[in-house]
């Protein structure tokens, strides 16, 4: 008995378009690699910086990772219009520079007895706060024509206040004690598991959305399958013991990152597109049941199209070369 069109599972050309990822305007964004970036700086700080005797580079990675976030996330909140990356690059250095003085360079600040309100205001508090201060002050005076709004000025301050709190993580954790390696790997995996298991189950749930365009259990089992058997391999390398914790480790992550973003950003494609221009009428997709032709939406340079806003029924398909 012959398959019903509707019933036909996609070729791999189709669930895996790896020529036309590679190829998409989403691949290249600076966002992809970004959010790469931050899911493989991680392993990559535990697989290079292994030992006690390399806990000051761990702790190093480790402070400037979760400044960096954390810098992402206020930069998102506070949506600053003025303070351009040379501000910030300024900011940063000559605050770093003053907090490397401040901890070093001048040991009697700061020692003052913590049981005491006052002296913990006097030598805590004020100097600390003028500290970070500083930085944002000079900038303001010396780019008195940019007009920086008070937004851009508490987005700079926080930004001063980020690389405060991560040299002093630095220097605080590096000299608890010997099982200080031990509480920061335990910080590593608070940070990294999460995403590592939203990635893989993200990938497996995109397969799972797929299969429930069919009918028939033999192709909603195929590709349930599939969907499956990629994150559950990938989890697999990652805990396996000869690639845990190495630079193939690394490469296990980024690649989970990569997958992610290619289904999230750009998906599935026709496996073998109607020559016709962008704005010609497409079939349905192999894979699904009949739906009414429509315009092919033109990606944009985000990765997003415009059908991402509008609620859908089936796979979204792109035609290769579409601007």
């Amino acid at each position: 008995m012959t398959t019903p069109p509707t019933e036909r599972l996609p070729d791999l050309a189709v669930l895996f378009p790896v020529r036309l990822w590679l190829g998409h305007p989403a691949v290249r964004a600076w966002t992809t690699w970004l959010f790469v970036a931050l899911v493989a700086v991680p392993p990559a700080a535990l697989a290079l910086f292994s030992g006690p005797a390399q806990l000051l580079g761990l702790s190093i990675v480790l402070a400037a990772y979760f400044a960096f976030v954390w810098f992402l996330v206020l930069r998102v909140v506070v949506g600053p219009r003025r303070a351009g990356g040379g501000l910030l690059a300024r900011v940063a250095v000559a605050e770093g520079v003053l907090v490397l003085v401040y901890l070093f360079g001048v040991p009697a600040i700061g020692t003052g007895s913590q049981d005491h309100l006052l002296a913990v205001l006097a030598f805590v508090g004020l100097p600390e706060e003028l500290l970070k201060a500083l930085p944002v002050v000079a900038v303001a005076l010396l780019h008195r024509r940019l007009h920086l709004a008070p937004r851009d000025m508490l987005f700079l301050a926080a930004t001063s206040g980020l690389v405060f709190g991560a040299i002093e993580a630095v220097v605080y954790g590096y000299g608890l004690n010997d099982q200080a390696g031990v509480g920061l790997n335990l910080v590593w995996r608070f940070a990294t598991d999460p995403i590592s298991h939203a990635l893989w189950a993200g990938v497996a749930g995109y397969f799972l959305g797929l299969a429930t365009h069919y009918r028939r259990p033999g192709p909603w089992l195929a590709l349930a399958g599939i969907g499956l058997g990629v994150p559950v391999v990938l989890h697999a390398l990652n805990d396996w013991a000869p690639v845990n914790g190495t630079v193939t480790w690394v490469v296990v992550q980024v690649l989970s990152a990569l997958l992610f973003l290619a289904y999230a950003r750009i998906g599935l494609v026709a496996a073998v597109p109607p020559r016709r221009p962008v704005e010609a009428m497409v079939p349905a997709p192999p894979w699904g049941p009949p739906a009414a032709a429509g315009p092919v939406p033109a990606p944009r340079s985000s990765g997003r199209h415009a059908a991402d806003d509008e609620p859908t029924t089936r796979p979204l398909v792109l035609i290769p070369g579409g601007r």
